[in-house]
C-alpha cells in the first residue's frame, strides 16, 4: 500500500480504518466474502488471508487447526487486531490460542457450520417424516409373482418359547468341517 493507513479509535473497530483503505480486494476461502482490511488474517507459513472471525472458527472446529488451502498445520495468525479488540494500523503475529479465548471472538458455530453444509433451513421436517418409505423388502408373491408386497420385519422370540428347535443349525461347510475334525480325533 502506498499511503499510511489512518486509525481512528473509536467505540467501533470495524469502522476504524479509512474507507478507501477498507476493501482491498481479497476473498475469504471459507465464507467466500471479501475480506475488510482490519479483519484480514494471514495464516503465518503459507499466507493465506481469510477472515478472522472465520479461521479462529475454523482453527475452533479442529483439534489441530490447518490452513483450509494448504493443509499446513498452524499455530499463529498475522492480524491487525489485537485480544483486546483495537485496531493497528501494522499486522502483528498471535497466538491462536489466545486468540480463541479474546473478548471480541464470539465462539458460537452457528454461522460456520451455515456455510460448511449449506442452508437446509428450506426443508419442512413435517414432509421428512411423512414421506418416508416403509418399505423394508419387495417381495414378490401371489399371482405367479406378478404382485408385489411389502415385506414385514421378522418377529424376534427370544427363550425357550421360539417354537424352533434346541439343535444348532449349521451351514453345509460347518457340518463338514465337524466331520472332518473327528475323524481326525478318531484316528488319533
Amino acid at each position: 500500500m502506498d499511503a499510511p493507513v489512518e486509525i481512528h479509535q473509536g467505540s467501533d473497530p470495524k469502522s476504524s480504518l479509512l474507507d478507501a483503505e477498507n476493501q482491498h480486494g481479497v476473498i475469504c476461502a471459507i465464507c467466500l466474502d471479501e475480506i475488510p482490511l482490519q479483519e484480514t488474517a494471514l495464516v503465518k507459513g503459507c499466507e493465506h488471508a481469510y477472515c478472522v472471525i472465520c479461521i479462529l472458527r475454523w482453527a475452533e472446529s479442529n483439534n489441530e487447526p490447518t490452513c483450509p488451502q494448504c493443509k499446513n498445520p498452524f499455530e499463529f495468525l498475522i492480524i491487525h487486531r489485537s485480544l483486546d479488540g483495537s485496531i493497528h494500523d501494522y499486522m502483528f503475529e498471535e497466538s491462536v490460542c489466545l486468540l480463541l479465548r479474546a473478548s471480541w471472538f464470539d465462539s458460537t458455530l452457528d454461522d460456520f457450520y451455515r456455510y460448511m453444509y449449506g442452508e437446509e433451513d428450506d426443508e419442512d421436517p413435517d414432509e421428512v417424516y411423512l414421506n418416508i418409505n416403509n418399505r423394508i423388502g419387495n417381495r414378490r408373491r401371489g399371482n405367479n409373482g406378478s404382485e408385489k408386497q411389502e415385506a414385514r420385519p421378522g418377529h424376534q422370540q427370544a427363550g425357550s418359547s421360539s417354537g424352533e428347535p434346541k439343535g444348532r443349525n449349521l451351514g453345509r461347510r460347518a457340518k463338514r468341517t465337524l466331520r472332518r475334525k473327528a475323524a481326525q480325533h478318531d484316528r488319533n
